[in-house]
């Protein structure tokens, strides 16, 4: 299936298992858009605690922590957020760059991210 994303506010995007994708954006938020019945993508959660742009995404695959998975986001406002998919709820703020982050990948129970900062 192609789908093609053409809001131009979106910033980032990953699919996050059988749960759906998850979409950053200008707005500050994280959407989570699920398959409806008719086999169409819908908003289905938004994800709020950024205070700026959202860019970089992350899925977090089902664990003991996120039975349905979590993702992990990362702004302008230099901060990474851990989300948790079922709930909707930030679970996590790590804080420590200097400037926006850049770059966000989960790897083995890791959050690994990057940012302009030096």
């Amino acid at each position: 299936h192609l789908i093609v994303w053409s809001v131009t506010q979106v910033r980032g995007i990953c699919v996050c298992g059988s749960e759906g994708i998850a979409t950053s954006s200008r707005d500050r938020t994280v959407r989570l858009w699920s398959l409806d019945d008719s086999r169409k993508f819908v908003s289905s959660k938004i994800l709020l605690g950024h205070t700026s742009f959202v860019g970089p995404l992350a899925w977090i695959p089902p664990n003991s922590e996120f039975p349905h998975g979590g993702v992990v986001s990362g702004g302008m406002d230099t901060l990474v957020c851990v989300w948790d998919l079922k709930t909707g709820e930030k679970v996590h703020t790590l804080k420590g760059h200097q400037l926006q982050v850049t770059g966000i990948a989960f790897d083995d129970g890791d959050v690994v991210s990057s940012s302009v900062d030096w």
